[in-house]
C-alpha cells in the first residue's frame, strides 16, 4: 500500500512538473499534440500544458545569421565571379515556420538559400563588377532583401533583416583576364580624366590671357589719356609763361635746346654757314677779338 501511494505521489509530481513550462524573452513556443499545432504561438512567460499529451516546441525569435559559400555568377560586363553572402533573419510566425521546416533551422536555411541565390544572380547580371565590389554593395544588399523577404515571410514565416555580399572571388582561369581588363579600364579612365583636365586648363589659360590683354589695353588707354592730359597741361603752362614776353621765351627755349644738346661736352653738330647760331657765335667771336676802344 505504501509503495502504491509513493508511486502515485511520484506520478503526480512528474505530471505537475511536465505541465508547467516557461518561455524566455526573445523566444516563442508552440503546443503540439502528436505533431499537430494546438493554439497560437505562446509569448514569453509562464505557461501550462497537458502533461504527457502536449509538447512545447520553443523557438528563438532573435536574429539568426546564415552564411553561404561562394557560388558562380556572371556580371553585366561579362566577368565570371564567385560571390558569397550572408543573411540575417528571424522567426516572426512560429506556426508557419514549424509547418515549413518542422522546427529545424537547417531546413529553413536550405529553403532560404536558393531564393537568395536566384535574387543575387539577377542582381549580378544587372551590375558591373566595380558596382558589385564597390560602394553600390549596400544598395545591392537592400535590393536583395526586398526581393527575398516577401517570399520567406509567406513560405517560412521568416523575416529577412539583411542580405550582404560577404566576398567576391574570381575563378583561377579568369583572374588574370579580369585584372588586365580592370587595368585597361583604369588607364582609359585616367586618360579620359587627364584629357578633360587639359581641356579645362587650356580654357582657363585662354581666359586668363584674354583677361590680361584686356587689362593691358585698358592700362594703355588710361596711360595715353594721362599723357594727353599731362601734355595739355604742360602746353598750357608754357603758353602762360610765354604770354608776357614771347621774345624772351623763344630765346630761353633756344638756350635750353643748346644746353640739352651740348651739355655733356661730346655732341657734334653740323650747321649751315647761314645759321643764326653760327652768326651769333661769329659775331661774338669778332666782338671779343676787336681791340677795346679808348674813351676820352
Amino acid at each position: 500500500m505504501r509503495v502504491l501511494g509513493a508511486a502515485i505521489v511520484l506520478l503526480l509530481v512528474l505530471a505537475a512538473a511536465n505541465s508547467v513550462f516557461v518561455v524566455r524573452e526573445g523566444h516563442a513556443a508552440l503546443l503540439l499534440r502528436l505533431g499537430s499545432i494546438e493554439g497560437a504561438a505562446l509569448e514569453p512567460g509562464l505557461h501550462f500544458k497537458w502533461p504527457f499529451v502536449q509538447r512545447a516546441e520553443t523557438y528563438d525569435t532573435r536574429m539568426i545569421v546564415t552564411e553561404s559559400e561562394p557560388d558562380d555568377y556572371q556580371t553585366r560586363d561579362g566577368n565570371a565571379v564567385q560571390v558569397g553572402f550572408y543573411v540575417r533573419w528571424r522567426i516572426i510566425d512560429p506556426q508557419a515556420y514549424y509547418r515549413a521546416t518542422s522546427g529545424e533551422e537547417l531546413q529553413a536555411t536550405q529553403q532560404m538559400t536558393p531564393l537568395v541565390h536566384d535574387a543575387l544572380r539577377s542582381q549580378a547580371q544587372a551590375h558591373t563588377l566595380a558596382e558589385l565590389i564597390g560602394s553600390d554593395n549596400g544598395a545591392i544588399g537592400m535590393r536583395l532583401r526586398t526581393l527575398v523577404d516577401p517570399e520567406t515571410r509567406q513560405r517560412l514565416g521568416v523575416q529577412v533583416l539583411d542580405v550582404g555580399i560577404e566576398r567576391v572571388d574570381f575563378p583561377d582561369n579568369a583572374a588574370d583576364a579580369v585584372y588586365k581588363r580592370m587595368q585597361a579600364n583604369a588607364k582609359a579612365e585616367a586618360a579620359k580624366l587627364r584629357g578633360q583636365g587639359e581641356d579645362k586648363a587650356a580654357a582657363i589659360r585662354a581666359d586668363a590671357e584674354n583677361e590680361a590683354q584686356s587689362l593691358l589695353a585698358q592700362a594703355e588707354k588710361d596711360a595715353a589719356t594721362a599723357r594727353g592730359e599731362g601734355d595739355a597741361a604742360a602746353a598750357k603752362i608754357y603758353a602762360d609763361a610765354a604770354a608776357p614776353d614771347p621774345q624772351f621765351f623763344q630765346f630761353w627755349n633756344g638756350l635750353q635746346a643748346y644746353r640739352d644738346t651740348f651739355g655733356d661736352g661730346h655732341a657734334v653738330i653740323v650747321i649751315d654757314q647761314n645759321s643764326p647760331l653760327l652768326r651769333s657765335i661769329q659775331s661774338g667771336a669778332t666782338s671779343s677779338s676787336a681791340p677795346p676802344q679808348k674813351t676820352h
